[in-house]
């Protein structure tokens, strides 16, 4: 007898969804009535741009969830490479702070994939310290403060087309790839080595370097969305980002994802994300207190490990059911 996971079923599925888009719902209305700038054309554009930037550490995170891993380094990543980004460009010039920014970004999650597979340390126990010490690193480098940045407000603040904003195209860009690649190989083999016993997921050399390609991904999207916040804000910030990677984790298995392994859904994670969005969006508008959103990142995070408990099972082998639902 090996502990697999038992697949979601269409109906928790649709039960999950719908319960999402009331709350969704809900939340609209009622944030329409307390504030007139949530229909607002800015607020929109700034709501899309907040789910943009969780989106776009998102779209790696389902797949490393369907093969059984979890990075909760994306946070720490984005900040640190905010950090670096600052910090070297009065140097050595704009672009070859970028292109480091983003260097550094893909050795973190060469790193966490390295030591998750060929030192075989769990996932969540590495990619946790891997996140105390970049987040150390982003407060250390600049002593705890922020890090000017003139010049660079292009990335995080142009709408180039149709009064979306270059954020927002990146992410619907990795949405459009990541839809055509979880039907195709991206998808089948993260599911194959998710269904596989924890024991022997990781035997082979194919699965090890499947895997370690799916944290340099997730290590790369960080930095993308470090560098996308250090240019909405003008500054490298040592507190930028905290949380998301709760926020990821959240809307990844509230989306139909396992932390087993062996499932997930694009759809459905970016379904969760906007209703998480939009509430996030409500109660800043609503002058609520920051702590009242940690408090209710916290709750549905708790929430979504509920849910994701009975659907893990002792049986011989799993359902032949689609994974991607």
């Amino acid at each position: 007898m090996t502990t697999t996971s038992e697949p979601m079923s269409p109906r928790r599925i649709l039960l999950t969804r719908t319960a999402l888009a009331v709350i969704g719902a809900a939340a609209c209305i009622v944030f329409a009535s307390v504030s007139p700038y949530f229909v607002s054309v800015d607020n929109l554009v700034n709501l899309l741009n907040d789910l943009a930037v969780a989106g776009i550490v998102a779209i790696p995170a389902i797949f490393l969830i369907m093969s059984g891993h979890v990075d909760l380094t994306v946070g720490a990543a984005a900040a640190f490479t905010g950090i670096v980004v600052a910090s070297s460009a009065p140097g050595s010039g704009l672009f070859v702070a970028v292109v480091l920014a983003i260097a550094c970004g893909a050795l973190i999650g060469l790193v966490n994939g390295l030591l998750v597979t060929i030192a075989e340390v769990n996932s969540v126990a590495v990619t946790f310290a891997s996140m105390s010490l970049l987040r150390g690193l982003a407060y250390l480098v600049p002593s705890g403060l922020a890090v000017y940045l003139p010049g660079f407000r292009g990335l995080g603040n142009a709408q180039p087309f149709l009064g979306l904003s270059l954020p927002f195209l990146i992410f619907l860009s990795l949405v459009a790839l990541a839809v055509g690649f979880s039907r195709t190989v991206v998808g089948r083999r993260s599911r194959a080595v998710g269904l596989r016993p924890p024991a022997v997921r990781l035997d082979g050399g194919q699965e090890r370097r499947w895997v370690v390609g799916l944290f340099v991904a997730s290590g790369l999207a960080a930095s993308i969305t470090g560098l996308i916040r250090t240019s909405q804000l003008g500054t490298g910030l040592p507190t930028a980002a905290i949380g998301i990677e709760i926020t990821v984790l959240t809307a990844v298995l509230l989306g139909g994802g396992q932390l087993a392994g062996g499932r997930g859904s694009v759809v459905g994670t970016l379904f969760a994300l906007l209703v998480i969005s939009i509430i996030d969006n409500g109660l800043a508008l609503t002058n609520v207190t920051s702590y009242v959103g940690q408090v209710f990142h916290a709750g549905l995070l708790i929430l979504a490990l509920v849910i994701d408990r009975p659907l893990r099972r002792r049986r011989r082998c799993p359902a032949a059911t689609d994974p991607l639902r």
